[in-house]
This record gives structure tokens, sequence and C-alpha cells, in this order.
């Protein structure tokens, strides 16, 4: 039975919000003019205010009471809910919400708060796999789709033509075991600079702010602006660049969702998991006997990334910018 409302609880996480979207899109489909909302942390919020499927986003700021978000979530007077994360706190707080019913995927304690607990999310091998167990939850509450991204609501700025600038994101909030060194992007940049004549702009999270001082302070035309933007800004900054390198992180996903060419450097984590939606982003990586270790930090000498070479990053990079006939003549 379709609901006559839904309440969609978006990751907390901006990769993962991204590999929600077909997910929620299909949602929206099923549902037809009955209203979905997306409640998302409003560090994402503006993510979700590019998405037409979306009736109302409802931003939530974190960290706050259970109560707190219950009673924001309470004013839609939603009929069900669907939680996308996997914590007991999200089931606790719909359920505190008073909306009546609350799937979710199966997991203790949270699955004596669920009215359908048993939601597999099992994607089979269908790829990329975070993507796919948000399309399968959709699936099996009755809706149908794809891993296809959907149509955006971008502001026509950004489609103008690309600035001839390459994007880093040496970045990668989940940890360091999946950051390629500072010094291969500093290489890296030289290369590219140097064959393409492109500056190079460096973005993150205030996190982010030594790693890419780090590298604008050992390559000419090149510019920091970590911790500098909104994630509307930095949207659409990557939106407009020509290349975006990245770690496996929020910004590779972006770029895959944007349809911007990207080459992004996998290490510690399995791009059969957590690769990106599309057909945009070339993806590297070294096999090592101890990965996908999928750690936070490398206890060893982090050769799945020190490993990948700077040299065949940039090859990656020219034939991803369409210079690797003219560049190699």
């Amino acid at each position: 039975m379709i609901p006559s409302s839904l309440l969609v609880r978006s990751p907390n996480w901006l990769g993962d919000a991204v590999l929600s979207l077909p997910a929620v899109a299909s949602l929206k489909a099923w549902l037809g003019p009955r209203p979905l909302a997306v409640a998302t942390p409003r560090k994402l919020s503006a993510l979700w205010h590019l998405c037409p499927f979306v009736d109302r986003v409802i931003e939530i700021d974190q960290p706050k009471s259970v109560w707190q978000t219950a009673r924001r979530l309470r004013e839609g007077g939603y009929a069900t809910a669907l939680l996308l994360p996997n914590s007991p706190r999200a089931a606790l707080e719909a359920r505190l919400a008073g909306i009546p019913t609350v799937w979710g995927r199966a997991g203790w304690p949270r699955s004596a708060l669920l009215n359908r607990p048993r939601l597999r999310g099992d994607p089979g091998e269908r790829f990329p796999k975070q993507a796919a167990t948000y399309l399968a939850l959709a699936e099996e509450i009755g809706a149908s789709g794809s891993l296809a991204i959907p149509e955006l609501r971008t502001p026509s700025t950004w489609s103008q033509s690309p600035e001839p600038v390459i994007a880093f994101c040496p970045g990668a909030e989940f940890g360091s075991a999946k950051r390629w060194p500072a010094e291969s992007y500093v290489a890296l940049a030289r290369r590219l600079i140097e064959t393409t004549g492109y500056p190079v702009r460096l973005y993150g999270a205030a996190g982010d702010r030594e790693v890419c001082h780090q590298i604008a302070s050992a390559v000419p035309a090149t510019e920091s602006l970590a911790g500098q933007t909104t994630l509307e800004e930095f949207l659409a900054s990557l939106a407009r660049s020509r290349l975006v390198v990245c770690n496996d992180s929020g910004a590779m996903h972006v770029a895959a969702l944007l349809g911007v060419p990207a080459v992004a450097l996998f290490g510690s984590t399995d791009p059969l998991r957590t690769g990106p939606l599309g057909t945009s982003t070339r993806i590297l990586s070294h096999p090592v006997p101890c990965g996908p270790c999928l750690r936070r930090t490398c206890p060893k000498d982090l050769a799945c990334l020190r490993r990948i070479d700077p040299e065949a990053v940039f090859s990656a990079c020219r034939e991803q910018l369409g210079l690797s006939t003219a560049l190699s003549s």
C-alpha cells in the first residue's frame, strides 16, 4: 500500500547522500503526487534542494537532543518514515515524532523501534553496492527504479562553459587511510600545470586546510579554498571545473553526480562497495594483500595509496581531459 506521505531520513555523509539519490527519486515516482520530504543534517541541505523529486527539505541541526529533532520531524505529520541511516537514534527520533509507520534496515537494538525491521536492503551483485543497498530498500517497500543519476534542478549558471581549472580534493573525512599522499598530489599538480596550463584549485572542509595549504604552497598557480566554501559553493565550483582529482570521498560522488570528469584514488576502501554513480569517473588503485581493509588509519606503510604512481594518475587525467592525443604528439 502506498503511504499518504513519506519522510526519508538522509544519510549523514555527503557521499552516502549522493548515492541515495536514485533510491529517493524512485520513491517519489512511486508516491506520485503524495508528499515526500527529506530530513537531513543542515550541512547537506544544499544537495537535497537540487532535487526536484523532493517536496520538502527538513534541516536538522546536530548535535541536538533526540526530543528536539523529534519535535522538528513531528511538524509535517508524516504517515511513514524510511530511515536510510542504520543508527538506533534515527529510529528513536522517528518514533518520538509520532510517525505511525517506520521502515528501515533491521539491526539490533533498533529493530524493536521499526514496524518492518526485516527490510533486507540486499542489493545482490549490483554496482555500486552502497547505492544499490538504498535502492533495494526502496524497492522492497514497493518502489521500482534504477541506479541512473536522477535529473537535478541546478542553477543556469552551473551549465556555463567549464572554467579552465582543475579541482583537487585531497581530503577524506573517513580517515587518512583514504588519502593519497600530499607529495603525490604535489607531483601531479606540477605535471598538470606544466602540460595543460590550467591552474589547480584545492577544495576541502576545514579539517583539510593543512593538507591543501601544504600542496598549494609547494606549487605555483594553485589556490586553496579549503574551509572557505559552503556546500552550495563547492557544488557550483566542481560543476564548472574541467577535471576533479580526489580520493574516495564526498567530492568524488559530487563530481560523478554532476557528470564532471574525475580521477579518484582508492586506498583502504573498495570501489565495488563505495564506487561512484555514472561513468564519468576513472578509478585508480593498487592491489595489496591486506586490502581493502576498510580501516580509517593504516597500521603499516599505506602501500595501497603510496604505490599509485603520479605519472599513472597524470595519464588518466589527460585522458579524462581529452588531451591524450594532443599531449603525446
